[in-house]
């Protein structure tokens, strides 16, 4: 009777251990140290008008968040502001590292509703040396006036940090 009452909690640990499972592209770094990465979560449609916004970043800005762990070889992402679809079903992301070039290339599965709103999505790469990179990311609702979010980082100088780009074209700004 221990046995199975033990086997819901140790069940429940491993869900919140990213060593324990896969993600949902089954990316993982492969035994000769080439960097791979996933999205590890994203939030749901966030909103600007009441007390529980988690980001102090204003909602006219698309911005990465990093750190890098150089003991363990992983760096640490948030896409503050990723702008999708209100329905979006599954978000995923496209991730490749090469010739010291880290692109993200953000995906949604469908765009179910007339409307788009803002995001909070983090990811890891892992078997990442430390270097200088530049870091891409690929907004499927950037419009074609607003910059690009890249940016180089040495993150042997600067292993954490913050990289921002105004927004000024929905859904950003509301």
């Amino acid at each position: 009777m221990k046995r199975l009452t033990l086997l819901p909690i140790i069940l429940s640990l491993c869900f919140l251990c990213p060593a324990c499972s896969e993600d949902e592209d089954g990316v993982t770094p492969d035994a000769g140290g080439t960097p791979a990465g996933q999205l590890t979560s994203a939030t749901d449609c966030k909103t600007f008008n009441g007390p529980a916004v988690e980001s102090f970043l204003s909602s006219s800005e698309s911005c990465v968040e990093y750190q890098y762990d150089a003991e363990e070889k992983k760096l640490y992402l948030k896409h503050v502001n990723a702008g999708f679809n209100c329905c979006p079903g599954v978000l995923s992301a496209t991730i490749s590292v090469s010739e010291n070039i880290i692109t993200i290339a953000e995906n949604e599965e469908a765009a179910q509703c007339h409307c788009n709103c803002l995001y909070d999505l983090t990811f890891v790469i892992m078997d990442l040396d430390p270097g200088a990179y530049r870091i891409v990311m690929v907004e499927p609702y950037r419009h074609a006036d607003d910059p690009a979010l890249s940016f180089l980082v040495d993150l042997t100088t600067e292993p954490s940090g913050q990289n921002c780009v105004p927004r000024a074209h929905y859904p950003w700004g509301l």
